[in-house]
């Protein structure tokens, strides 16, 4: 059954990526026929099977073509500068400059077509803006515009973006008007935590801990930001599946010490994983590396790497049936998925090797290395191409980067505890700031070693199609004698 899913699972995302380069038109029609064929035959084993993946085929190429326009009303308001009514429709992302604010249309300025569209703005520091506040906003709106490098315009649709406010000036606002009331209190509380971090711990701690913990991807010094890139510990600084994985791993651990058995320490530790996700926000990514990890820890706990291809796929279906342009334009969702596929792919490449010629007393500390580099030789391509760079210290980094990172996310979590039971006190933090800067000298230590970093101004695709299948011809040379072996024995 598991593979059958498997397979039905990679036809679907086999004809979603397809549906970018085969310009034909698949009609839902043909698709209910395709599945009443596959259901008439379904006592023909080969038969069934076939069409049921055909199926699954077509439905990936109608999904992929089926995403509509996220500016289809906005474009009548393009090119004109006025004052528009907008509400505040997600958390606000602050920056040193700036707030990244993601806008709704409003009544009287736009018609009732344009209410679901949203808005890109970069507002002033002040006055600060929340979510659910209602604004008067002079600007010009505008088509996001697509850069010789890098297609601005897509990466703001596939977050349902459709349009950019320029030059905004906020010449109205009344506070929590609209929006959700328990997002509202929910963004509050958020709010409240980044204070907090900010009066209780000096800069870069302070950006670090609420980029870690809260999810804000632009309160980390831009000097620090680039030493976390040449340490290849970007993924530090946002919500990712390396993050909820090792929470989780260490969640079930705690719950097992505190006598759960470990068949059902995974659902509370899960529930708690859940509770740290609406801590950032409600971020979608935050939720998309929720799924990441629990499919890593799901795998882990079995023992093998190798089943959790069949859930990684089947999450893969899941976030790109809601959005299709994940793949092609979410660096999150390419990073998460192609790092969980290294993992289960190359990390049973070395641990045969590990068990067999490392001392058992380095042999954790080797573990952790080989699944730290079965990430990184995925991702580094696709490094190469988005960030002009790769990392070549990020296998050994990274270790220890996460052998904090449990530690790390539970002191800042009791720290705000204890203040919000006890009041500001600074020796709740000290722990936290101990382990932060520790984190943040890590990687400045990472990024000054020569050699660490290599610039690749020129990396081509075609390049790293060649990786890949280099890479796929290894992983099955691998898998075939070692099968090959095993039967002989």
């Amino acid at each position: 059954m598991v593979s059958s899913l498997f397979w039905h699972l990679a036809a679907f995302l086999t004809g979603l990526l397809g549906s970018s380069f085969i310009n034909t038109s698949i009609n839902w029609w043909f698709l209910c026929l395709l599945l009443i064929l596959s259901f008439i035959l379904r006592k023909r084993k080969n038969y069934f099977q076939f069409f049921l993946i055909l199926t699954f085929l077509c439905f990936g190429l109608w999904r992929g073509q089926a995403q509509g326009a996220v500016d289809k009303y906005l474009q009548a308001y393009f090119n004109r500068s006025e004052v528009w009514d907008f509400w505040v429709c997600t958390d606000p992302e602050p920056d040193w400059s700036r707030q990244i604010s993601i806008l709704c249309p409003l009544a009287p300025s736009f018609n009732q077509g344009s209410y679901k569209e949203k808005v890109l703005a970069n507002l002033a520091l002040y006055p600060q803006v929340r979510y659910g506040d209602r604004l008067k906003v002079k600007c010009r709106l505008e088509s996001p515009p697509v850069f010789t490098d890098f297609n601005y315009a897509a990466y703001l649709a596939a977050r349902g973006v459709g349009a950019v406010c320029s030059w905004p000036e906020i010449v109205g606002i009344e506070k929590y008007e609209e929006g959700n009331r328990i997002l509202i209190k929910l963004y509050q509380s958020k709010r409240w935590a980044l204070e907090k971090i900010n009066a209780a711990l000096p800069e870069p701690e302070a950006g670090l801990a609420s980029a870690l913990l809260l999810g804000y991807k632009k309160t980390l010094y831009h000097l620090e930001e680039d030493n976390f890139q040449k340490a290849g510990l970007s993924h530090i600084v946002a919500i990712s599946g390396g993050h909820i994985s090792l929470l989780l791993n260490l969640l079930i651990v705690i719950l097992i010490y505190l006598g759960f058995s470990r068949n059902y320490a995974i659902w509370p530790a899960l529930a708690g994983a859940s509770l740290y996700v609406l801590l950032t926000g409600v971020q979608a990514s935050a939720w998309r590396s929720l799924l990441m990890g629990a499919i890593m820890i799901y795998a882990w706990r079995r023992g093998r790497l190798t089943s959790a291809w069949a859930p990684l796929l089947l999450a893969a279906f899941i976030m790109l049936m809601i959005n299709p342009d994940l793949w092609r334009v979410d660096l999150g969702f390419q990073l998460s998925f192609l790092a969980i596929s290294g993992m289960i792919s190359l990390y049973p490449l070395c641990i045969n090797y590990i068990e067999k010629n490392i001392n058992h007393r380095l042999r954790n500390l080797a573990k952790a290395f080989c699944l730290s580099l079965s990430a990184q030789l995925a991702v580094w391509p696709l490094l190469a191409i988005k960030s002009g760079g790769i990392s070549l210290i990020a296998p050994l980094a990274n270790v220890f980067a996460f052998a904090i990172f449990g530690p790390l996310v539970l002191s800042l979590l009791l720290a705000l505890g204890l203040n919000l039971m006890l009041g500001l006190v600074d020796i709740f933090w000290y722990p936290a700031y101990i382990l932060l800067t520790y984190l943040i000298r890590l990687c400045r230590l990472s990024a000054l070693l020569p050699g660490s970093y290599m610039e690749t101004p020129n990396f081509k695709v075609e390049y790293a199609w060649a990786y890949y299948i280099f890479l796929i011809l290894i992983i099955i040379w691998f898998n075939y004698r070692r099968h090959k072996k095993f039967n002989h024995h």
